[in-house]
């Protein structure tokens, strides 16, 4: 089949997303797709951990909004793309066409994945076990739940919540930061900690200033407050 052309194009799965370990020590996820318009067939790979153990926050936001992905468990994905899943009947798209790398294949510039080049042949699954104890705390806090309750039983269906009061607006002057800015401040000043250690101080800290407020509760001035809170405490 002929190499599309570069230009805009709207592709779908067509093979289970694949979550695998690169030999560099990232986290990745290999996306089989199809363009839709000629069935032009494609693997993308996108970073989900990179080597440091850093988690791609961008990454992970958009495959939220891209699949109801609930953020802590990368593995959903995984499960969620076999075939008759629901995210099956996702589509998305792909910008740009072919490139030629050192490496040699066929490479994609996309709107939402970051193609890291490689073969059409779908890498082997990670260990589930393995790569949930080095980073499900973190995928679990950046959801903002707890890795404990992340292993638990889903809820009965709750009643209906009441009106949400108006948005509280930021005090005149007050710093303001997002969730993930605060979490990278923490991870800043407990460097060498354990992921328990450090998940739990995120909790209690949170706990502490923010009485019956969970992280989904905290407006942008209440991130810049955590975040303030957590860079005092790094070693000068």
């Amino acid at each position: 089949m002929e190499i599309p052309i570069e230009g805009k194009y709207v592709c779908k799965l067509n093979g289970q997303l694949v979550i695998y370990e690169a030999s560099t020590g990232s986290l990745c996820g290999a996306v089989p797709c199809e363009m839709v318009e000629n069935g032009f067939v494609l693997k993308h790979t996108l970073v989900l951990v990179k080597a440091d153990g850093t988690i791609q926050t961008k990454t992970t936001d958009t495959l939220k909004a891209v699949f109801g992905w609930d953020g802590v468990d990368p593995f959903w994905l995984m499960d969620h793309s076999d075939d008759g899943g629901p995210m099956r009947s996702v589509e998305f798209e792909i910008v740009g066409g072919p490139e030629t790398g050192d490496r040699g294949g066929q490479y994609f510039k996309s709107k939402w994945l970051n193609p890291l080049g490689g073969g059409m042949k779908t890498p082997a699954a990670a260990d589930r076990r393995s790569v949930l104890a080095k980073y499900g705390t973190k995928f679990a806090a950046l959801a903002g739940v707890s890795a404990t309750a992340s292993k638990a039983a889903p809820a009965a269906p709750k009643a209906p919540p009441a009106p949400k009061p108006p948005p509280v607006a930021s005090p005149p002057g007050a710093p303001t930061a997002t969730m993930e800015e605060a979490w990278s401040a923490l991870n800043e000043a407990q460097a060498g900690k354990s992921a328990d250690v450090i998940e739990k101080l995120w909790f209690d800290t949170i706990a502490r200033l923010f009485p019956n407020k969970s992280n989904t509760d905290l407006k942008p001035h209440e991130w810049g407050k955590l975040k303030a809170e957590f860079q005092d405490n790094i070693p000068m």
